[in-house]
């Protein structure tokens, strides 16, 4: 790839660009005559797309995630009409070994073909910058549904945890390591399947070969690499699932400490506390998973033989994921790549040679289940494209759908590995520090996919799930042996959120300054101030909160009116010092934080109507920040607002 003449996508240096480094939102497409009924046809009009915010054949709408040298666009496929996540990465600011560790994570990605793990459909490159065109996952984080709903139930986290410990061991059936499995890693779709993201940290491992490259996030770390041992690959992806399953299953970490020296400590100890709901089986395969010496750690093939993990499966016992052959030659969607102006023999040769192309790209988005898609509010046939000059490569996937059965016992006991525990449902409770050298190569951008939690409004509170005894400044991977002191983080303004069937000019926005010296305010003198009353003027935009799909809690859904509850949020941001503008009816941008204490955080709040119900929730989405700066402030809002 690197080899490779950089092609430079549709209008890169053209469009004016947005607040963030990126083009402005659209015009509203134009109908074309000449396009096919069902799909747009392949000769687009390029003055029209040349209006377009877009890369390649991809309308980007807005921002869901930032990080020091890249951020995840959520964008929109023209021809398709799919939504995916696209990874943009500044080249510019990354060393040569960040190049490579950028490189490897492209061709491990290409490798991997399984329900659970994120899909790459394409990738393209400039001379300045690479995008990653991959799977959207809409349930947002694992991590932000803890948050969300403290813990999981034993049954819950069975089914998740079979969907991940499958998809790690088809990765190292491929002879891949992860090396940064974490809550924050793992995605969910649309239907709340496990989908593992992020492979920067991934390396190829060969048996009787030791990697010695100590690299992820400290909480997850196996003891090995505190030591500063070389270890074959696989076993320091087990101790993570251990790590993972009592973070499922209790809501809290097993091991904490206030900095790096107390979490080695407590890790090489290899004591943690057993909650009385835990059950007895859920314990024992922990301390199979948990285990200090690497060679006596449990292997795969005992992990999923476990008698936990196939509770409720026992005509299903989980086995190593057959990887099905590749589906290129599926007639119906060639046959509909040709009505959007693709030849067989072109279609034929992106997917024969495994090409991460745009052919490729329509190919795999065309199979993709329609559950896996929000539907599309625009016909198809109404947006315009044009065909990017870049040479790309895809590979394909298919969602899997997996369910489990099991009890948990609410039992008081001692575990072999540590001392009683009556948990709080208090998520991470401490949370330690996962420091970052300030080296290009450990920076990557915070989330992958959109991080989103909701949290539904009631007049009951909600269980304090925010209140940290130790604060901590951040919780991010971080790589190689040597620590080196952090850059602060600095903040740029808030992304742009350009609508998808609307764009609301800068005027528009409603910037709202929670104190003197408001973030969003020194920012946003282009925006007009709000009314007299406080009210947003909403001339001209949605009357009604869009209906979404979003993880919810029963214990605080809410049929008030949205209005009443957008003025109700406004009130609790307030109280607790958070900046915030208006960038549509139901849709606040908030910030809170300093940005000198790492403590930075901008997100989203948005009030959906729950579908087939006549109750509007709060949905929470992170764009930056720390997940635990962001559990605090969302947490605190959470429990505040009173509706």
């Amino acid at each position: 790839m690197s080899g490779r003449t950089p092609l430079t996508p549709v209008n890169e240096s053209e469009q004016p660009k947005s607040s963030d480094g990126l083009p402005e939102p659209p015009a509203p497409p134009v109908k074309s005559s000449s396009c096919h009924s069902l799909v747009p046809c392949r000769s687009s009009l390029a003055a029209i797309t040349d209006e377009q915010p877009h890369v390649g054949n991809y309308r980007l709408l807005k921002t869901i995630g930032k990080g020091n040298f890249a951020k995840v666009k959520l964008a929109k496929h023209t021809l398709t009409g799919r939504e995916v996540a696209i990874k943009i990465i500044d080249k510019t600011q990354l060393n040569p070994t960040s190049m490579q560790k950028l490189f490897r994570e492209v061709s491990v990605m290409k490798m991997l073909n399984h329900p659970n793990i994120v899909k790459l459909f394409e990738v393209i490159e400039t001379e300045k910058t690479l995008y990653l065109v991959m799977e959207y996952a809409s349930g947002g984080e694992v991590f932000d549904y803890l948050v969300a709903h403290g813990r999981m139930k034993e049954k819950e986290a069975r089914a998740k945890f079979r969907q991940i410990v499958s998809a790690v061991e088809y990765c190292h059936q491929k002879r891949i390591v992860h090396r940064d499995l974490k809550a924050e890693n793992l995605l969910l779709d649309a239907d709340m399947n496990i989908k593992i993201a992020d492979f920067g940290f991934s390396n190829e491992f060969t048996l009787g070969s030791k990697l010695d490259t100590f690299c992820g996030s400290p909480p997850y770390a196996a003891p090995e690499l505190f030591q500063g041992k070389k270890y074959d690959g696989p076993e320091v992806d087990i101790w993570s699932l251990g790590v993972i399953l009592y973070t499922l299953v209790s809501g809290s970490l097993p091991f904490d400490g206030q900095n790096l020296k107390e979490l080695r400590e407590r890790v090489l100890r290899g004591k943690y506390r057993i909650p009385f709901y835990m059950s007895t089986d859920c314990e024992n395969l922990l301390k199979k998973l948990l285990v200090l010496n690497p060679g006596k750690r449990g292997s795969m093939p005992q992990i999923m033989k476990d008698r936990w993990m196939n509770a409720g499966y026992e005509d299903a016992e989980l086995k190593p994921f057959s990887e099905p052959e590749q589906d290129f030659g599926d007639l119906k969607r060639i046959e509909l790549m040709e009505t959007m102006g693709f030849s067989q023999n072109e279609v034929k040769k992106a997917l024969d040679g495994q090409k991460y192309n745009e052919a490729t790209a329509i190919y795999l988005l065309l199979g993709m289940k329609s559950s896996e898609f929000e539907v599309s509010s625009e016909p198809l046939c109404n947006i315009q494209r044009t065909r990017p000059i870049s040479d790309f490569n895809g590979s394909s996937h298919s969602p899997a759908h997996l369910r489990s059965v099991t009890t948990a016992q609410k039992q008081r006991r001692f575990s072999d590995h540590g001392s009683l525990l009556v948990t709080k449902p208090v998520i991470f409770a401490t949370m330690l520090t996962n420091l970052c050298p300030a080296t290009p190569s450990s920076q990557h951008p915070a989330p992958s996919s959109p991080s989103a939690f909701s949290v539904t409004s009631s007049s009951s509170t909600t269980p304090d799930r925010g209140r940290f005894s130790r604060g901590s400044s951040s919780r991010s991977t971080f790589h190689g042996a040597q620590l080196r002191e952090r850059r602060p983080a600095t903040y740029n303004g808030p992304p742009a959120s350009p609508s998808l069937l609307q764009h609301t000019p800068s005027s528009g926005a409603t910037p709202h300054r929670g104190n003197s010296s408001s973030i969003i305010g020194k920012f946003t003198s282009k925006f007009a101030r709000r009314s007299s009353s406080g009210e947003p003027k909403d001339e001209g935009r949605e009357s009604k909160p869009r209906s979404l799909r979003f993880t919810w809690s029963m214990k605080t859904t809410s049929s008030m009116e949205a209005g009443d509850m957008m003025k109700e949020i406004r009130r609790v941001l307030d109280a607790n010092n958070c900046d915030y503008e208006q960038r549509e009816r139901y849709l606040l941008f908030c910030v809170h934080g300093d940005a000198r204490q790492e403590s930075l955080v901008q997100w989203e709040m948005e009030v959906c109507k729950l579908p087939r119900l006549s109750l509007n929730g709060v949905r929470f989405k992170r764009i930056s920040g720390t997940s635990i700066a962001f559990k605090n402030i969302a947490s605190k809002v959470a429990n505040e607002l009173r509706l």
